[in-house]
């Protein structure tokens, strides 16, 4: 599934681009497709994710959360993609 992200480290530092995403094994893996992330793949253990919210950003479904004390936020502008990262993170959260 396809989605924008961007990731902070502290107040003023952030990469983003959109990514591909895809969870396997309670490891969501994050895979750059173009921007300026500074890693291409990036593996996130699902149980160490922390502070989950979603929400709106003009008008565009949002959701976000801590993950080695960096902030990923997921930003979707089209179908689908939302529901398939709630979804994804939810179950492997409840396993």
């Amino acid at each position: 599934m396809f989605a924008y992200v961007q990731i902070f480290s502290g107040k003023n530092n952030v990469s983003y681009g959109y990514v591909d995403l895809s969870f396997s094994k309670n490891v969501l893996s994050v895979s750059a497709l173009k921007g300026n992330l500074r890693e291409h793949d990036i593996k996130i253990s699902v149980p160490e994710i922390s502070d989950i919210s979603s929400g709106k950003y003009q008008s565009w479904n949002q959701m976000s959360f801590m993950y080695q004390g960096l902030k990923y936020v997921f930003i979707y502008s089209g179908y689908g993609g939302y529901n398939y990262l709630e979804d994804h993170l939810m179950t492997e959260m409840i396993e």
